[in-house]
């Protein structure tokens, strides 16, 4: 500064340091928007269930049928099948009939 022949500081004739003060609001903002984001995807993902099943023989056999007929992979039955539960009053778990589709 005092070379420059500054009298006190002037953050309008300092361009290094605008240039930093700049750079460092875009990282804070760019870190909140990451942040905001993760938090977003975060409360998206505890609605979902993720789950590996295993079936016996003969009920994968079914799955697979199905599947290859509606031209779609198992785990897409699968996922069909639950967006079809219902729950009855007793606690019974049953599903509608129903047509896989695409």
């Amino acid at each position: 500064m005092a070379q420059a022949g500054w009298g006190a500081y002037e953050p309008e004739r300092d361009t290094q340091g605008s240039t930093w003060a700049q750079e460092r609001t875009e990282r804070r903002d760019g870190a909140l928007a990451a942040k905001a984001a993760f938090e977003a995807r975060r409360r998206e993902e505890a609605d979902e269930l993720r789950a590996e099943l295993w079936l016996s023989a003969a009920p994968s056999r079914l799955i697979r049928a199905a599947a290859d007929r509606a031209g779609l992979m198992p785990a897409q039955v699968l996922a069909q099948l639950a967006e079809r539960v219902v729950v009855g009053e007793d606690g019974t778990v049953s599903v509608p009939p129903f047509m896989p589709s695409r």
